[in-house]
């Protein structure tokens, strides 16, 4: 990662940076160059930050897609698979499952 942009310089200059670009919020990336940048803890940048009147973004989850070479047929393991767990339920066809002690 380049961190010797100048508005890495250090967070007074990121927080000029996000002001004259219109933007509301920075990324967990532009803390942690800044991080890098200035020598100081995460926490420290992202509290001035905060002072300043920005939000840390959301970071998006994880997309996982279906591959050309997926399996089909992947009802028990991998992405799209809805795992049963719990055992073969002979308590329920056994009569047990609805008996106190």
């Amino acid at each position: 990662m380049k961190t010797s942009t100048p508005e890495f310089a250090n967070v007074t200059a990121f927080a000029t940076f996000l002001a004259d670009d219109d933007r509301e919020d920075f990324t967990h990336e532009d803390l942690i160059r800044l991080n890098m940048a200035t020598a100081c803890t995460v926490a420290a940048v992202r509290s001035e930050l905060e002072s300043y009147g920005f939000r840390l973004a959301e970071r998006a989850p994880e997309r996982r897609v279906r591959g050309f070479r997926t399996n089909s047929n992947d009802r028990w393991w991998g992405p799209g698979s809805s795992p049963t767990h719990g055992g073969s339920g002979h308590e329920q066809i056994a009569g047990f499952a609805g008996r106190k002690g």
